[in-house]
């Protein structure tokens, strides 16, 4: 086998989030602890013996299939970029290249404007808000928004459904947030008894989705 079959065979972009080159792997196993001792799952494994040894999905099966919650653990710890969270640049591109009367709009998490500032060597800590802000805006996108806005609508949600459970004797508590998409598929996958605790409300991202689509033409 060459490096570049092998480089076909071992990549795994099953996932809408997560993507696997096992051709860059360099067997530290940093990935399978994290998956085990941070996240709580056994959704990559050490796979075959000696020379063919490799990371791969449990049982072999694409990592969709796992138990894998989509937490990103996995990417924050390994050290030679085999799994990355998997980037949706292309597609934001041919968005804003072709996209004709539809109207383009982004959402930013609050973390995003301080790692921003990090990577371009400003001071850290540093927030860049209007600098994202134009870039955004000058690649072509209509509308920004700020994720902090729906998060906002969250937590107001969130403490009406709290007041409605209060008020009803036989409601399950304690309520558990559920703004966490890795958190709510744990929760779904480990300990399915707690999903009547979960919140029914959607994660911060998601309802700001749902706004827009709602009222922008």
């Amino acid at each position: 086998e060459t490096k570049e079959e092998c480089s076909e065979e071992g990549i795994d972009e099953s996932t809408n989030s997560i993507r696997l080159d096992t051709s860059k792997c360099v067997l530290c196993g940093r990935c399978i602890r994290a998956c085990e001792e941070v996240a709580g799952k056994s959704a990559i494994i050490f796979g075959n013996r000696a020379k063919h040894m490799r990371i791969q999905p449990t049982f072999g099966q694409t990592l969709q299939d796992t138990s894998c919650i989509k937490c990103g653990q996995c990417t924050l710890y390994c050290p030679v970029g085999a799994i990355t969270e998997k980037s949706q640049v292309k597609q934001a591109l041919d968005i804003l290249s072709n996209k004709g009367k539809k109207i383009s709009v982004v959402q930013v998490a609050p973390a995003v404007r301080v790692a921003l500032s990090e990577a371009f060597g400003y001071k850290e800590g540093s927030v860049t808000t209007g600098k994202m802000v134009s870039a955004l805006k000058a690649l072509g996108f209509d509308y920004v928004y700020d994720t902090n806005y729906s998060a906002d609508l969250t937590i107001v949600e969130e403490a009406g459904e709290l007041v409605q459970r209060l008020k009803n004797p036989n409601a399950v508590f304690p309520m558990f947030t559920s703004c966490c998409p890795a958190w709510v598929n744990y929760v779904e996958q480990s300990a399915p008894d707690f999903i009547p605790n979960l919140s029914s409300c959607r994660s911060p991202q998601g309802m700001l989705s749902s706004l827009v689509k709602n009222y922008l033409p």
